[in-house]
């Protein structure tokens, strides 16, 4: 016996049965100890099942595929452990990966969540790093966009570092903390679930943190190339786009997200897309009917944190050392 919490690794999967045969070992080799690994199955329809079970994880099947967020917290509500970790199916683990993160949260009771550094499948770049956001789009390295006018990207650290948000392909949590959130949003089918509930916990000053000794690899985007994954990602992100800015952001990002997706829909109908095009007025319809919810929850949200969307986006920007302008501080604060 360790003494030490039970940490339960959730992993999401759906027809991964190749990607669990490397995911599997490496957690069950894993330093750490107690440690469970939950698989969430989205109704597969390969051998997934016969090889979670041959490793040893627990077998949690669903009915039908209901996304990412809602299959993630039905795996937190299943696992046993104080700590959840929450990773992709499509990737592998450094042995000590679960126990770098563990001495994050465990030295410190105000860290909610805790992530690692990400390489990409052959070791020979840095995917994922320390998240940092940005009202510009930052020269000399490559970025996404968050939203129509706030970008984030990877800085290299060598030391950990408070962060914006934790990645929920190697995301460790507190699951007391966890669950006082709500867990994920469950209207986020597939990407920004993780965006969303850090930024939600930073309302409550609970810190989110980068930790580069925790390593692992990473074949990004492989469990969602078939063209059925691809329409799931491209409705999945503009979804998290209009329900992230819409909840939690300033006004004014609101509103360009939403003209933003509007005008994609006309830009998909003039060049002949109608896949695409049905696939984000659905987005965009579903979306406006949650727009009453959405409102009131952002009113509450920011209402009980004692601040305004304005503050809070102010504030996460000082994580990545800017001032209100945007621009790069001289010197490093909180």
């Amino acid at each position: 016996m360790t003494g030490r919490a039970t940490a339960s690794a959730i992993i999401v999967n759906w027809n991964g049965a190749e990607h669990l045969r490397t995911c599997l070992p490496s957690l069950r080799e894993q330093s750490y100890e107690p440690l469970e690994i939950v698989v969430v199955d989205n109704a597969s329809s390969d051998g997934s099942r016969e090889v979670a079970e041959r490793h040893g994880a627990r077998w949690l099947p669903l009915k039908q595929n209901m996304g990412l967020a809602p299959a993630l917290n039905r795996g937190a509500a299943s696992a046993r452990g104080e700590l959840l970790l929450f990773v992709n199916n499509d990737m592998r683990f450094d042995r000590d990966f679960v126990a770098h993160l563990a001495d994050m949260l465990e030295a410190d009771g105000d860290i909610f969540a805790a992530d690692g550094r990400q390489y990409n499948w052959e070791g020979s770049a840095v995917g994922h790093a320390a998240t940092r956001l940005s009202r510009r789009r930052p020269d000399g390295t490559t970025s996404v966009e968050l939203v129509p006018g706030l970008y984030f990207y990877q800085q290299p650290s060598a030391e950990q570092t408070d962060v914006f948000m934790a990645s929920a392909a190697s995301m460790l949590v507190q699951r007391k903390k966890f669950e006082a959130l709500g867990g994920f949003d469950e209207r986020l089918p597939l990407g920004y679930e993780d965006a969303e509930i850090c930024w939600r916990a930073w309302l409550r000053s609970w810190r989110v943190v980068y930790a580069p000794g925790a390593v692992c690899w990473h074949r990004v985007g492989a469990s969602g190339r078939s063209r059925e994954g691809a329409r799931r990602n491209f409705r999945g992100i503009l979804r998290g786009r209009l329900l992230l800015a819409t909840k939690l952001l300033p006004a004014r990002y609101a509103t360009g997200a939403w003209m933003v997706s509007a005008a994609g829909l006309a830009r998909d109908l003039g060049r002949m897309r109608p896949g695409d095009a049905a696939d984000r007025l659905a987005v965009l319809f579903a979306s406006a009917r949650e727009m009453p919810r959405l409102l009131r929850e952002r009113w509450s949200l920011f209402d009980s944190a004692g601040t305004t969307p304005g503050k809070h986006l102010k504030r996460m920007l000082r994580l990545t050392l800017e001032d209100e302008d945007g621009r790069a501080a001289r010197n490093s604060s909180h």
